[in-house]
């Protein structure tokens, strides 16, 4: 069956119906980003990929119980996303996610975006060093946006924030990164 030319609304009643094979093109469809999007937290990768294995097993195991409202995606971030920070949290009781995880870089992820787009090397230390002159919400909020896609909407959920305030990270964070690269040209 040819998953990709299904909607998600689809693809979720063949996986409550039990169907393996799409719940197979999910994890194959959402592991890896989520994967990255772990690092985002923690350099563990056991840890991220521990996380990742359970989300899908306890969806598995409760997928008649959940409704999906946004997207599969959306609901695969969120549940990795809380699991993610509990542990960490867990993991550094004496130090605070946040200031763990102003030390995790978002730039690699920026970085393959680049490279995918072939942004001549030049360029790509100007934006590196420009995304480090953001605070790590702003680089959280444009990574979820841009790079992998969500909704303003479901960006405010998986943050917990207004959607409003969300306008105004993301504006400021874009602001930030030209005024930034227009001042090294």
């Amino acid at each position: 069956m040819n998953f990709r030319s299904l909607g998600e609304v689809d693809i979720w009643k063949l996986i409550v119906g039990g169907n393996d094979d799409a719940f197979a093109y999910i994890y194959k469809t959402y592991s890896w980003d989520m994967y990255k999007y772990g690092h985002k937290f923690t350099q563990d990768s056991d840890l991220i990929e521990d996380v990742i294995q359970d989300v899908f097993v306890n969806m598995w195991e409760i997928r008649a119980n959940i409704f999906i409202q946004r997207s599969i995606k959306y609901y695969l971030f969120s549940v990795f996303r809380r699991e993610i920070i509990k542990r960490v949290n867990f993991s550094y009781k004496n130090e605070s996610l946040e200031e763990y995880h102003s030390k995790i870089a978002w730039e690699a992820s920026f970085q393959e975006i680049l490279e995918e787009n072939q942004i001549t090397l030049e360029s790509r230390n100007r934006i590196s060093q420009a995304l480090e002159h953001l605070p790590v919400r702003q680089k959280e909020a444009i990574y979820l946006r841009y790079i992998q896609e969500l909704s303003y909407d479901e960006i405010s959920d998986l943050m917990g924030i207004q959607i409003p305030s969300l306008y105004n990270l993301i504006f400021k964070g874009i602001k930030s990164l030209k005024e930034y690269l227009a001042t090294t040209n």
